[in-house]
Parts: structure tokens; sequence; C-alpha cells
């Protein structure tokens, strides 16, 4: 999995189509990548939902390993990293649209915003028969030539918002991610943001205008953790995704997500993970030249 980089897709619609929901089948995407981008991770620059209709095969995002299968539905967000085992043996819907397109209510009821909101459902979390009708409905949209193009997105958006609150309403999970306190959800998509250059929760809360015992306490009722956990957990996944996908050396992982000194960057990584960021890319099957 050695890379020099992780491969950023931006956002690219055909043209006359920017806004809208886009729905593909894998085989589309296939024709449409460049050669070898499957091969590579990608940080996602919008959203992709897969409906899984025929074949298996594993996908990575962040770190989490997902069998696809029929029946399963994937959702990305967008600035996660998936890497893709072989979309040759898929068949199936794929869903894409930007971020921002979801109406409001959807956004929060959905967390369509969250990388920690519902993203993942096998054939025995969901209703196969609703399932099939809903994308049935969004695939016939996208292919009804009679409808005006205005027409069409709006259409298209309302089918995509009622696929995707149905499938939260599947999900196994008893959090409710839609109740989350506003305070922590403002905190969450900032921290996104601006992780590697702000590491003290006393930046996030000046930046948003909160005390810090206000900003622990939403943290604590949302996740029963303290912001700076937070923090640390994104630094974490963005080391742990540089480390194993990319060939930079360990002290400019550390320099990208803001640590001045390569040794402070390798005791915080200890603190966190239990041991070196040279042996947790070994242990990942990877060694740049540079660690050793």
């Amino acid at each position: 999995m050695g890379h020099d980089a992780i491969e950023d897709v931006a956002y690219r619609p055909p043209a006359g189509q920017a806004g809208e929901v886009e729905v593909h089948t894998v085989d589309d995407l296939l024709g449409r990548a460049s050669p070898g981008l499957f091969d590579r991770p990608q940080r996602m620059g919008f959203h992709q939902v897969m409906l899984i209709e025929h074949g298996a095969a594993r996908h990575m995002v962040d770190f989490a390993e997902h069998r696809l299968a029929p029946g399963t539905v994937l959702w990305v967000r967008p600035g996660q990293v998936q890497l893709w085992e072989d979309p040759t043996r898929l068949e199936g819907t794929v869903l894409l649209f930007p971020g921002g397109l979801l109406d409001p209510d959807t956004t929060r009821l959905t967390s369509a915003d969250s990388p920690e909101g519902p993203h993942w459902w096998d054939a025995q979390d969901t209703d196969p028969a609703r399932l099939a009708v809903l994308s049935t409905a969004v695939r016939d949209l996208a292919s009804d030539g009679a409808k005006s193009r205005p027409l069409k997105r709006s259409a298209l958006r309302h089918a995509l918002s009622a696929l995707l609150i149905q499938l939260v309403s599947w999900h196994r999970g008893q959090e409710d991610f839609a109740e989350l306190p506003p305070a922590f959800r403002d905190f969450r998509r900032l921290v996104e943001r601006r992780f590697a250059d702000w590491h003290d929760v006393s930046d996030y809360a000046a930046a948003l205008g909160w005390s810090p015992r206000t900003l622990a306490r939403a943290s604590r009722l949302a996740r029963g953790v303290t912001p700076k956990k937070v923090i640390d957990e994104r630094l974490l996944l963005e080391a742990r995704r540089l480390l194993v996908q990319t060939d930079l050396p360990v002290h400019s992982i550390g320099d990208r997500i803001g640590f001045d000194d390569p040794s402070n960057f390798t005791a915080w990584f200890r603190r966190q993970a239990g041991h070196t960021p040279s042996e947790f890319r070994a242990a990942h099957g990877h060694t740049s030249g540079a660690d050793r």
C-alpha cells in the first residue's frame, strides 16, 4: 500500500450537473476514473452512498473494514479515506452528491456532516423490499428523460433524503445521532477543519465563543470523553492514515499535523496508540525507507 500521497478525489460533476445527485453503477465509476485510481487510497471530496446488489469485496474506510455483499449499504462522507479491494467484483448503485446538498432537517437527522453518523448497513439491518423500492425510485428519476433539469434535480434530492432517513431509521445503534448537543456538533465540525493547526481546547472554545467548561460539558454529554480526547482522536486518525497510506517519513507526518518537534510527535503517538509511529507502520505491512 505504499504511495507518495493519498489521492484527493475532488467533486467534479458532469457538465451542467453541479449540485445534483449523481446516480451511477459501479461500472460507470470504473469507466470514468483515471487509470489506477481504484488501486490507491482516496480522500473523498463529496458523499458516496453504495447500494450493493451483486458480488462481494472488502472496503476500508478510515481503518474500519466493511464487507460489501448483496443488500449492504455503505456511506462514505467528505474527508474520509477509502480503499477499494476490487470494485470489478461488485454490481450496484452508487449515489454521489456534494456536501451541503441536503436540507437542514435531513442533515441533522442523518448526521450527514459527521463521520460519527450511521454509515454501514448489512442485509440484516434493512428491510430488503423497502430498500429496493427506494433505490429503484432514485434510479428511475435519474433515467427519466421527460423531466426538466430543475424538476429532476429537486425530485432526486427529495428521493435521496427519503432513502437516507429510512436507512438511519433502520440503524441498529441505539444512539440518536440527531440529538447530539448542538455545541458538540459545532465543535466536531471545527475540529475537522482545524485539527492540524489547533491542538488545545482553548483555541476551539475561543473560536466558538464558549468557555472551555461549556465545551467540556457538551463533549461529555455527547461522547462521554473530554474535548481534548476528541481532538487527539482526530489527530491520531490522520497520523494513521498517513503512516499506512503514504511513504512520507515520520517527521514529515508529524509536521503535517502540527507537531514541530519529531520527538514530541513520537512521544504523543506512543501515548495515544501504545507504540511508535514506525512500529504502527511496520505492523500494517508498510515501511518507508525514511524510517529505517
